[in-house]
């Protein structure tokens, strides 16, 4: 039983999802420092919103990976979605972060 989960399908689904939250959080960390090198070269107001754009999607991802340590999972259905969620969100800034950096 690992994380309060009961069973090992459940267990796996919380590990994985843990594990893309902080592949994401290190994605963000990466377009927050392209970002700002951006935004130290342009002073543009676009910066700006990039910046604060993936500052509120980093506090988000920082939260929802720390609420994945504290669950308790009763069945395997129960994380697929956000296991889901999180699968989108990192293929999607995975883009994002091969585009920025060119």
């Amino acid at each position: 039983m690992l994380f309060g989960a009961p069973d090992l399908l459940t267990s796996a689904i919380v590990i994985i999802t843990v594990i893309l939250g902080l592949g994401t959080i290190f994605l963000l960390c990466g377009l927050l420092y392209i970002y700002w090198g951006n935004y130290r070269e342009t002073k543009s107001s676009y910066a700006v919103g990039l910046l604060l754009f993936a500052s509120a999607l980093l506090l988000q991802n920082i939260l929802l990976t720390a609420t994945y340590f504290i669950s308790i999972l009763d069945h395997w259905y129960e994380g697929i979605v956000m296991f889901a969620l999180i699968l989108f969100e990192f293929i999607a800034l995975s883009i994002l972060f091969k585009i920025s950096w060119e």
